[in-house]
């Protein structure tokens, strides 16, 4: 004797997958800002396997060389000062500063005291005549290439975003909880208000593809659109970090859509193994 179906069930349950779907998609958001944009260690692992370092590196000897010829200095000095000084620390710092909630104003003290340094060796070494006004013309040049400096070290987009992380640090981590536990509660619902397996295991399949679906299609309609790489940025460093930066973001929402596809088909398959037990025990 056949069991009349329930028509009021599968809607409940299509609407209970449907808010599993929405939950996992949050929780997915959440979880790649967790990875990428609340991570120091996301943010140095971009600058470091991009040459940004060395692109700054480069874009600065320019600009301090053009300073050298206007000041009357050689541009090896540019180079070598440049070379020496060590560029990666001193981004490094200006990241960590941002993350550990610190003064997010670029630190020019060891800047200007090894260039005054750097100078006055510099005259020495070259036997350069000084008089009354080259203490001032010292203090020009230093104030000028401290600012070409300051324009090199900070990054615009991360200074607007990083004022942020510090104080929303803590309310993403409960949030980010809140969803994971949301997703379990609704799992353990379909799971404990369901007979059978097999009904269980579909109403779990729908919710993991509905995440797997919304996850997978944010981040290409943004890779679809070709905006990343049209965004105008003045240097070449900034416009290659900026445009790596945002690639690897999205490209973290490929690494949670595949492990939730394959939760879906893990459930797919046990899904049909049971619904064919089902049947045979119907017969």
């Amino acid at each position: 004797m056949k069991r009349n179906k329930s028509k009021i069930k599968p809607l409940v349950y299509g609407v209970v997958a449907f808010f599993l779907s929405l939950v996992l998609f949050l929780l997915s958001i959440c979880t790649v800002l967790e990875m990428t944009v609340f991570s120091q260690d996301y943010m140095l692992s971009v600058m470091g396997n991009n040459g940004y370092y060395e692109m700054v590196k480069s874009e600065m000897k320019t600009e301090l060389k053009n300073l050298c010829n206007a000041s009357g200095l050689s541009n090896e000095f540019a180079e070598n000062f440049v070379d020496d000084y060590g560029i990666d620390t001193a981004v490094q710092d200006y990241i960590a500063s941002f993350y550990s909630g610190d003064n997010t104003l670029v630190n020019t003290t060891v800047f200007k005291q090894k260039l005054y340094e750097a100078v006055d060796v510099y005259i020495k070494d070259n036997n350069i005549k000084t008089n009354e006004h080259t203490n001032e013309y010292i203090a020009n040049f230093v104030n000028e290439a401290t600012e070409i400096y300051v324009n090199q070290i900070s990054i615009t987009f991360f200074s607007t975003i990083a004022n942020y992380i510090d104080k929303t640090k803590t309310p993403l981590l409960i949030i980010t909880l809140s969803l994971a536990a949301a997703a379990v509660i609704l799992i353990v619902l379909i799971v404990f208000t369901n007979r059978f397996k097999h009904r269980r295991f579909r109403y779990i399949c729908y919710g993991l593809s509905g995440g797997f679906l919304s996850v997978t299609v944010l981040p290409t309609i943004v890779f679809l659109s070709g905006k990343i790489e049209k965004v105008n940025i003045t240097t070449r460093s900034l416009y290659n970090l900026f445009t790596n930066y945002i690639n690897g973001v999205l490209s973290s929402f490929y690494l949670i859509s595949a492990v939730l596809l394959l939760a879906a088909v893990g459930v797919f398959v046990l899904y049909v193994r049971t619904y064919q037990k089902a049947l045979k025990h119907t017969d």
